[in-house]
């Protein structure tokens, strides 16, 4: 229990991997699928195996996602139908880290639930609703959206995502007339000043009204105002070397220099600890910025000026990571045969993540004869992800109704097709996926991209019957990740989409 969990990247060895070789009891038995597109992790070929192998299977979601279809099960998989963020309420995060309430549009449609209802019914089942739920309100087995966002505020305090309430993102969703389109930043009314959505850091509690951070790291405002510096994470100093900043220092600062992160003992030291209140140095008492649950430390490092999390240089030298600063190395499947021993990949590792993890194994094995053009993977504009929404949206699958292989047209003529014409994309591990050619001058030649985002026929095979009756998608096509291969970034252990091998065959 106390070991890294094994990543969505890699649950398909963690189901057919030797269990020998895993570093827990037994194989994965079962999965949840929630909100997630299968078709977007890579080796689609063994997780068809892999999905075969387990005891069960849950989708989550509010279409039926490509897990639903690409194996061949008729026992033991269950699709539990939620709605879409418009037939429920509640906060939502974007990715420049902004949270927006939002309001039900529709009721739910069909029989589908809400992700809250349908977790709290689940938990409820298992015996534990009451210890996930406790201090949340339960009305007619719905957790109130409002409780559990007061109860994220409460305890994230490492990113800042505290500062925050239901009632303050209401006021920005009932203002949003009043925010400046370009800086984000509220001109006048109810929320003045306060940047839109509140974006983490938002230091302190909600009392403490903290405008949100627009920009990260910026030392041309103060902290109270959303600006800040680099976070003093790791230490003061490594090898011998300051990792504090040297004069550099958010707007406004008390400390014009470094400094490590804000604890009880530094407050006592700077002489602000009195700057508490009697409650906020009771809770305070033994604890840094990330621990006080009464916010006190942040309040008063922000008071002065200084960011909670202290001030340091960026850490451009990552020694916890297998090579400090970046280094070329060739991929696992690379053309350049004459590169491998300058540029190798990194050893085999018993486990990362639970689970061994293989490099040098691979590359030792050359396949760039029957497999001499790199292929690549990518996004379109027009879909999203495994794209079983976008696909399934009628506007938006107008744009591309076809999955497809971009080739250079020296490739095209060499190998004996036209553009529109179909053919065989099989990657380096056999994996292979039958789909239109689109011969374009937009790759080079020796290279070809294929997107993502499609689903619904594997290796040739339409399984467009296999959707529930009024539930597949207007557009289906060969998922990109049955031709792709095996590799892993060693820190993260996401999956390598970007280079591989394939060869290309008219159909």
């Amino acid at each position: 229990m106390n070991n890294m969990g094994i990543p969505v990247s890699r649950w398909i060895d963690g189901v057919l991997e030797d269990k020998d070789n895993i570093e827990q009891k037994d194989n994965i038995r079962a999965m949840f699928y929630w909100g997630h597109a299968v078709n977007s992790q890579t080796r689609g070929v063994e997780m068809r195996q892999a999905m075969k192998k387990l005891d069960m299977m849950v989708i989550v979601d509010p279409y039926p996602t490509v897990a639903a279809v690409m194996n061949d099960r008729t026992d033991n998989v269950y699709l539990l139908p939620a709605t879409t963020q418009f037939e429920t309420y509640g906060s939502v995060t974007a990715s420049n880290r902004s949270i927006q309430w939002r309001d039900k549009v529709v009721d739910p449609l069909f029989e589908s639930k809400p992700d809250h209802e349908i977790m709290y019914l689940l938990t409820k089942k298992l015996g534990y609703s009451d210890k996930l739920f406790k201090g949340v309100r339960i009305e007619n087995n719905q957790p109130r959206i409002e409780d559990i966002t007061r109860e994220f505020n409460k305890g994230m305090w490492t990113i800042g995502y505290t500062g925050q309430s239901p009632e303050r993102l209401k006021a920005h969703q009932q203002n949003w007339h009043t925010f400046h389109k370009t800086s984000l930043e509220a001109e006048g009314g109810p929320a003045h000043g306060e940047t839109y959505g509140l974006p983490w850091p938002c230091w302190g509690t909600p009392e403490m009204k903290h405008p949100g951070t627009h920009i990260l790291y910026d030392t041309s405002k103060p902290v109270a105002q959303g600006g800040g510096n680099f976070r003093a994470r790791f230490g003061v100093q490594f090898e011998g070397n300051n990792l504090l900043a040297e004069d550099s220092y958010s707007k406004g600062s008390e400390i014009q220099d470094g400094y490590p992160e804000f604890n009880d003992k530094l407050l006592k030291h700077l002489g602000w600890w009195d700057d508490l209140t009697e409650s906020e140095k009771a809770a305070a008492e033994g604890k840094n910025w990330k621990t006080d649950l009464s916010g006190g430390i942040q309040r008063v490092a922000i008071k002065h000026g200084c960011m909670p999390f202290g001030n340091a240089k960026a850490r451009a030298v990552v020694w916890t990571f297998p090579d400090r600063v970046p280094l070329h190395r060739e991929p696992l499947y690379t053309p350049r045969r004459d590169l491998v021993a300058d540029y190798p990949t990194w050893d085999d590792k018993a486990s990362i993540y639970r689970l061994p993890t293989m490099y040098k194994s691979i590359q030792a094995q050359d396949k760039s004869k029957e497999y001499p053009i790199i292929l690549t993977s990518g996004r379109l504009v027009e879909y999203e992800g495994g794209g079983e929404e976008t696909r399934s949206n009628p506007w938006l699958a107008e744009l591309q109704q076809e999955m497809f292989v971009e080739v250079n047209p020296k490739d095209a003529n060499d190998l004996g097709f036209r553009d529109g014409e179909e053919v065989w994309v099989e990657g380096a591990e056999k994996g292979r996926i039958k789909v239109k050619a689109l011969v374009t001058r937009r790759v080079k030649a020796g290279m070809a991209f294929i997107p993502f985002h499609f689903g619904g026929k594997f290796q040739g095979e339409d399984l467009r019957e296999r959707y529930p009756e009024g539930s597949d998608p207007y557009v289906i096509g060969e998922a990109a990740n049955i031709a792709t291969t095996y590799g892993y970034d060693p820190v993260t252990q996401m999956q390598e989409t970007k280079v591989t091998l394939c060869n290309i065959r008219k159909a």
